[in-house]
């Protein structure tokens, strides 16, 4: 069978490699490889980025066969992965804590806001109301620099899991909304808990693990005492499955057979153990009625607002550092964040729930509200249900209630 394109070009590879081995070799100049020919070792310019000379193109064609694009491609690819990974593996230096940096105040002026409803009364600077603003999605381990703390084990580095920068004015897409206080305003905070079944074997060794000093080893042979004390048991009622199993075909457990014979089954030995977090899921409703042209515009501009924030952009901007054509079109644009704080006049209130950013998970708008369809005599509806739901991007730690996060 006649040798294919990257077969070929492989072999001049290797043969190449040997001459670069060979004693007395000379060092090899920038952008070239080497090259057997006529059983001689020379040095050729390769075209960028791959290894494929002149010559090597040429000795294809003669055998009816060229180094298209997916050839070279694939060599300078294979290539540019054994380098990336060296780098990264070089550079990678493990996080040795977590550090929960305090989110930043909201910093609302609502006199600066971009959009707000209602446009009377105003929503002033004595008001109680709700902001929005918006912000670029920040991935959280692009540019993670770790810091430098100090505890009681000495200085070790530390990540921010909070982002703060994301809250930094850079990261700001500059619009701001504040609408009325909704009528249902709640949070609240689920934690996840299994059960957990455990053998009696699995519970012994846990508790030898659980010990203290020496007396671990002790516990540990006590525990296998006590295994090998069950094990006739055991393997009878193994042996018993097995049997039924050939002569019946039919499948049973351990307890199968210990409750059928015995009327006992083994200790499940269920313990409730913690499994994690889920992060903080809160909806909110908006009634927007249009009075006059002001509001007709601000609510149309306030729904549109939140839809364009809610959706990714089919324009990805830059991956892994790189922006061109090929990775525009292959990828596609995370949606933008929010931040949601309860005002009053320019601060945070007090009494009310403090968000970390959000991802805005759903949109609802109803446009017949009332249950009929009514339009003013430009077809804007009378009234519009606006329900916007949301999900922290950030698991909430008892510290951060401490630092005003609830």
């Amino acid at each position: 069978m006649a040798e294919t394109a990257s077969e070929l070009l492989a072999k001049w590879r290797a043969q190449g490699d040997a001459c670069a081995k060979q004693p007395g070799a000379k060092p090899l100049k920038e952008g070239y490889v080497w090259r057997k020919v006529g059983g001689v070792c020379v040095q050729e310019k390769a075209y960028p980025g791959t290894n494929i000379t002149d010559s090597d193109t040429s000795k294809l064609a003669a055998r009816g066969l060229r180094a298209d694009n997916s050839v070279e491609e694939t060599i300078a690819i294979e290539e540019a992965y054994d380098q990336i990974e060296e780098e990264i593996q070089e550079s990678i230096k493990p996080v040795s804590t977590i550090r929960l940096k305090s989110i930043p105040a909201a910093g609302v002026n609502v006199n600066n806001a971009t959009l707000r409803y209602p446009a009377s009364p105003t929503i002033d600077a004595y008001s109680d109301y709700v902001s929005f603003q918006f912000f670029k999605y920040s991935p959280p381990f692009r540019n993670a620099v770790a810091s430098s703390v100090t505890t009681q084990n000495g200085v070790r580095s530390a990540f921010d899991y909070n982002q703060v920068s994301m809250y930094s004015k850079d990261n700001s897409l500059g619009e701001t909304i504040v609408m009325y206080m909704p009528p249902d305003i709640s949070t609240g905070f689920r934690s996840n808990w299994g059960g957990k079944a455990m053998s009696n074997l699995t519970r012994g060794l846990l508790q030898s693990a659980g010990g203290d000093g020496m007396a671990k080893l002790n516990n540990l042979g006590q525990t296998f005492g006590d295994t090998v004390a069950r094990a006739p048991a055991m393997i009878g009622a193994m042996a018993i499955r097995k049997a039924v199993q050939k002569i019946t075909g039919d499948s049973l457990t351990n307890n199968d057979v210990f409750g059928s014979i015995s009327g006992a089954i083994l200790n499940p030995n269920v313990e409730l153990l913690f499994e994690g977090m889920d992060l903080r899921n809160f909806s909110l409703k908006f009634k927007l009625v249009p009075r006059n042209d002001t509001e007709k515009t601000n609510i149309n501009g306030i729904i549109k607002s939140f839809k364009k924030a809610m959706l990714p952009s089919n324009t990805s901007t830059v991956v892994f550092g790189m922006k061109n054509a090929a990775l525009e079109g292959g990828f596609i644009d995370v949606p933008s964040l929010c931040r949601v704080a309860f005002m009053q006049g320019s601060n945070e209130h007090p009494h009310l729930p403090r968000f970390k950013m959000c991802a805005i998970t759903q949109v609802d708008v109803n446009y017949t509200p009332d249950g009929s369809y009514a339009t003013y005599a430009d077809g804007q509806p009378v009234a519009i249900d606006l329900t916007l739901n949301f999900q922290e991007t950030k698991m909430v730690f008892k510290e951060d209630i401490d630092a005003g996060i609830a």
